[in-house]
């Protein structure tokens, strides 16, 4: 709730303190007093726009700082969210200077107007005789019922949502797998002559290296030869083998002396073994060696076609042979294509059905919910002096034609609503958006609010002047109203109605003075016998008489 209030150099307001309190405030004054700038300093306080032009003249800048009371969960989290220090209070300051720069600050940190309207759905809410374009606006219909039962709703979303997530990944899924079939569709005919192309040069791995290799030693073949019979022929004619057996042999009969010779004769004895293997791995290659033309022609054939392909792809051996197994599956799955968009189909057909089963739970509870809103409204509409009003919250019925209609599914679920009223016995009812203002709509609004109020956990309420053009019993009768919510709710009124006024546990008179050719706004907290005075000169235009005081203690003891 709002606890304090302080405005300085904004509009005709120079220096300003204001105390709130629980229960109910009412604001009363001559017009152009200031009442209104109040409530235009706490809407700043809300997230409302700033302009410099409400700058009192001759100042540079103005500010207006809130104190409000901690006494909401979901504003702590918020200031959790941003990383906000606060205590007990949470204090909020709005400064407007003459480069229209504006800043935010909340609990002395510098924040943002974003961060500010997030808190400010919970801190208070401020409701005028002209304010009724959100709260009849069809497209809050949907919020206000939700949030009459907002804990169980918020389950019933959850698992709408859960499920919309589910058939959202397989309607992509779907679509996807249809655009694949028709871009494999058309890209059948070169898939099928590249992969047979393919298929038909039958590659192996690394096998451009390993032809390369082939080529070059049949090109290289005599002087190979060559190489490999002069060192066939010195091997053996120089016992090169033998006479590294026999040093090693030698070697070995000393080892025993020093940790060198054995360490010798070990790499000796490797020098035998892998001199050994050389030896006979050369010897075979020399009794192999056989040039055959026809193998050569063949060879040079099959490596000048593989680069061919390799230029043509833009791809390597490897690659190639991985483009092939791509081009199998992608022709095998023209194949599969219907079986396997089928079973998706049969997939989505599932979550379609379980979507629309979940949103049409969803639906049936905001149903039983709108019937108790419906009762209460009506209700609340006759403690208003509507005798005959009726109302009614209105569904559409219109359900998804088949699994492809996902536009029907929206975060909120599938639910479009309206409201219709009547207020008089004969006539039909009409949108609530569509009905004309006035005295008998502010009532409705003051219906409205007084359902939702409770439901919406607002810490604070403000009524600006909404019960304009309005007295006698009917006044009464929305006093009696604004009390109630007051019993829930911080309520702060402007108001120009005895009755409001009597139901009020504090009272605020608002007046004006001109000072060095200067209007300024002064408060005043009024006592029992001041609070008469005040009432009396509503009751009598402004002329203090013995009946107008009369009726003003009537009115205050009658509260």
């Amino acid at each position: 709730m709002l606890k304090k209030l302080q405005v300085s150099n904004y509009a005709i307001i120079e220096d300003l303190t204001l105390d709130f309190f629980e229960g109910m405030t009412v604001l009363t004054g001559e017009t152009g007093a200031g009442k209104s700038i109040i409530v235009d300093a706490i809407s700043l306080l809300l997230g409302d726009r700033a302009s410099k032009d409400m700058i009192a003249s001759n100042k540079t800048k103005a500010t207006v700082i809130g104190t409000f009371i901690l006494d909401n969960s979901n504003i702590k989290h918020i200031l959790k969210k941003y990383e906000i220090d606060y205590e007990q209070d949470i204090v909020i300051e709005r400064t407007i200077n003459q480069e229209n720069k504006n800043i935010v600050k909340i609990n002395n940190q510098v924040s943002s107007l974003k961060v500010l309207k997030e808190l400010a759905i919970h801190l208070a809410d401020i409701h005028s005789q002209f304010d009724t374009n959100r709260l009849i606006n069809p497209d809050n219909y949907l919020a206000l019922i939700d949030n009459y039962r907002k804990e169980k709703v918020s389950s019933y979303l959850l698992d709408y949502n859960n499920d919309l997530e589910a058939y959202k990944q397989v309607y992509s899924k779907y679509n996807k797998a249809l655009k694949e079939k028709e871009n494999t569709l058309k890209q059948l005919d070169l898939y099928t002559f590249q992969l047979k192309e393919l298929t038909d040069l039958d590659l192996t791995q690394n096998e451009d290296e390993i032809l390369a290799e082939q080529i070059s030693l049949l090109e290289n073949i005599d002087k190979i030869n060559s190489v490999l019979e002069k060192f066939n022929t010195v091997t053996n004619e120089e016992r090169v083998l033998d006479n590294i057996y026999d040093l090693k042999s030698d070697i070995e009969t000393i080892e025993d002396t020093s940790s060198d010779f054995k360490e010798i004769t070990k790499r000796l004895n490797d020098i035998y073994y892998e001199f050994e293997d050389i030896q006979q791995v050369l010897n075979d290659k020399l009794h192999h060696l056989d040039y055959n033309q026809n193998d050569y022609d063949d060879l040079i054939e099959r490596s000048n076609l593989i680069d061919r392909l390799k230029r043509k792809y833009n791809k390597s051996v490897n690659e190639l042979i991985e483009y092939k197994q791509y081009l199998e599956n992608e022709v095998e799955k023209v194949d599969n294509y219907e079986e396997y968009i089928s079973s998706i189909h049969q997939e989505l057909l599932v979550c379609f059905n379980q979507l629309a089963e979940t949103a049409t739970r969803l639906r049936q509870f905001r149903k039983d919910i709108a019937k108790k809103i419906t009762k209460e409204i009506k209700e609340t509409l006759h403690d208003l002096v509507i005798l005959n009003a009726d109302f009614e919250i209105r569904f559409s019925e219109d359900l998804a034609s088949d699994e492809f209609d996902s536009s029907f599914f929206k975060p909120d679920g599938i639910d479009t609503i309206d409201f219709y009223i009547s207020t008089n016995i004969g006539e039909p009812l009409k949108q609530l958006s569509k009905t004309a203002s006035g005295g008998e709509m502010s009532r409705v609004m003051l219906a409205f609010k007084s359902i939702f109020v409770r439901s919406n956990k607002i810490s604070t309420i403000i009524f600006d002047e909404i019960d304009t053009g309005i007295s006698g019993y009917i006044a009464k009768q929305i006093a009696n109203k604004i009390r109630e919510i007051s019993q829930i709710s911080q309520v702060i009124s402007i108001t120009h109605i005895p009755q409001v006024v009597a139901t009020g546990t504090h009272h605020i008179a608002v007046t004006k003075s001109i000072e060095k050719d200067k209007t300024k706004t002064k408060v005043t907290y009024l006592d029992y016998e001041n609070r008469i005075v005040e009432i009396a000169k509503m009751i009598s235009a402004g002329n203090v008489t013995k009946s107008s005081l009369e009726s003003a203690k009537e009115l205050l003891i009658s509260e």
